[in-house]
């Protein structure tokens, strides 16, 4: 059965399954909000980023019913790290969950104010509906529902990663959207609903075999590429998603509901010879970002760089609820109290002090990464490995191909210098009683792969302009003030 044919008749059963849906009264002025996180989803599978074809039609319609992001940054390329920033509007080094796994640093810190704890204290419904593992209580980041889904049933198994069922730690979007519609039946408006879809990031979540072919019937040659399979991947979490937004509608709420639709990270598809993500290039950094707002513009599209910690700031300004006072997001550009422009985007990848970054053995460079771009350059600073540092005009460069950090040394500087008045830096690994064997065995059993804790570099602190001042804390530079950055004690100035 044809992708189309499957979509006709998913709507078709919602309707006959729904009949006469009873429609849900909102209160005068209450605006209820959805917010959908797909995670490992690049934004170039989405045909509103021009991916060809009807792949992504659900997705598509609610960027035409809204605003289209065109150029969404987020901060890290692990997920519980890159979800605790779309929740808080704060960078990783703010919110303090930088790693997936380590002695500590895993878990958001239970007194975050998230958009969640904001919700709830301001009298929305809140509630959670996850696809995995890492999206679970374990990394804090339940704070604020009422009623949160989370996958950790087997915590309490004890079985080997050998041996650990994989199917109790993720689901395939279809399970979530069922799931999701169950909620939804028990929610009261104004309500604030999180969605978490998978699909992308394991090979094991595919689609059904008639999704994926497009064909009446089963093929004899069921060989797909990996790009083949993820883009499938993606078409079919906009399918189920497609599910929810007819259940809303039905019941009209649709139009008193503000969607954000955006993803954790992207994914390596052999670009940069990787495949896989922690990685900072634009492939895994660059997300789609969809929004709709109740009173919102329609079918705006903004080319202006934008970040995932400006997400909450904009949700809650589109619902009059209180700001989160600590973010370092703004309200999106495009909307009122948006401000028109670039905006200065961080990500990080701890990866050297994270237990579960064993794959990253193969990239020794890569160990620690730090990175902001401003919409035209883009730097990532090595500090274990500084003259292996990399900067690319994006603008002319889109592919990250051609390393600018020797022969542009103005931008070099600058944008070393906005990297530096962040002070993002970790320089000591994460101490602490850890996750425990059972959540490394999870973890191993959803694809991450542990390895053994490093004590990265000696770190030293170096000037930008005067790499041969060192200094065993951080500082400023003795000869011209400005501040110092880390670099590896074994790497010459």
């Amino acid at each position: 059965m044809p992708p189309s044919v499957s979509r006709a008749l998913a709507l078709a059963t919602t309707l006959l399954s729904s009949g006469c849906a009873p429609r849900v009264e909102m209160p005068e002025g209450a605006q209820n909000v959805v917010l959908v996180t797909l995670d490992t989803t690049r934004a170039d599978f989405f045909g509103a980023y021009g991916y060809p074809g009807d792949a992504t039609p659900n997705f598509d319609a609610l960027g035409a019913d809204g605003v289209i992001y065109e150029a969404a940054v987020t901060t890290a390329a692990v997920t519980p790290v890159a979800h605790a920033s779309i929740l808080t509007g704060q960078y990783p080094f703010t919110h303090g969950l930088r790693v997936l796994s380590a002695g500590s640093g895993y878990r958001l810190p239970a007194d975050a104010p998230t958009l969640a704890t904001t919700l709830a204290a301001a009298g929305y419904e809140t509630a959670a509906v996850h696809s995995a593992f890492p999206v679970s209580a374990h990394f804090g980041l339940e704070q604020g529902f009422q009623t949160f889904d989370s996958l950790e049933s087997g915590l309490d198994g004890g079985a080997s990663s050998e041996t650990w069922d994989v199917t109790a730690l993720q689901r395939r979007s279809d399970d979530t959207t069922d799931r999701v519609i169950d909620v939804l039946e028990s929610l009261t408006p104004p309500f604030f609903l999180w969605i978490h879809y998978w699909d992308p990031h394991d090979v094991r979540q595919l689609p059904p075999w008639y999704f994926l072919w497009g064909l009446d019937e089963r093929p004899d040659d069921l060989s797909k590429s990996s790009r083949e399979r993820y883009a499938a991947e993606v078409s079919y979490v906009d399918d189920q998603f497609g599910r929810v937004v007819d259940w809303l509608r039905d019941r009209g709420l649709y139009d008193a509901t503000a969607f954000a639709v955006t993803a954790d990270h992207g994914e390596g598809l052999g670009e940069h010879d990787w495949l896989t993500h922690r990685l900072l290039y634009q492939e895994q950094v660059h997300v789609p970002l969809l929004l709709r707002l109740p009173e919102g513009p329609r079918g705006l599209r903004v080319a202006e760089q934008v970040r995932t910690i400006d997400i909450a700031p904009t949700l809650l300004a589109a619902v009059a609820a209180p700001a989160l006072t600590e973010a370092e997001g703004a309200v999106l550009p495009g909307l009122p109290g948006g401000i028109d422009g670039h905006r200065l985007a961080y990500a990080d990848q701890l990866n050297g002090y994270d237990l579960n970054a064993s794959r990253m053995r193969k990239r020794p460079l890569d160990d620690f990464l730090y990175a902001v771009q401003d919409g035209e350059w883009k730097l990532i600073y090595r500090p274990s490995h500084p003259d292996d540092s990399e900067l690319f005009h994006l603008s002319t460069d889109p592919d990250e191909a051609v390393n600018r950090y020797a022969d542009a040394p103005e931008q070099r500087r600058r944008l070393l210098r906005a990297l530096a008045a962040l002070e993002p830096w970790r320089v000591e690994p994460f101490e602490g009683g850890g996750s425990g064997d059972d959540v490394q065995a999870m973890l191993e059993a959803l694809g991450y792969q542990e390895a053994p804790a490093q004590a990265g570099p000696r770190w030293v602190w170096t000037c930008i302009d005067h790499g041969s001042v060192r200094a065993p804390d951080a500082g400023a530079c003795e000869r011209c003030g400005e501040v110092l950055i880390p670099r590896s004690a074994e790497v010459a100035p």
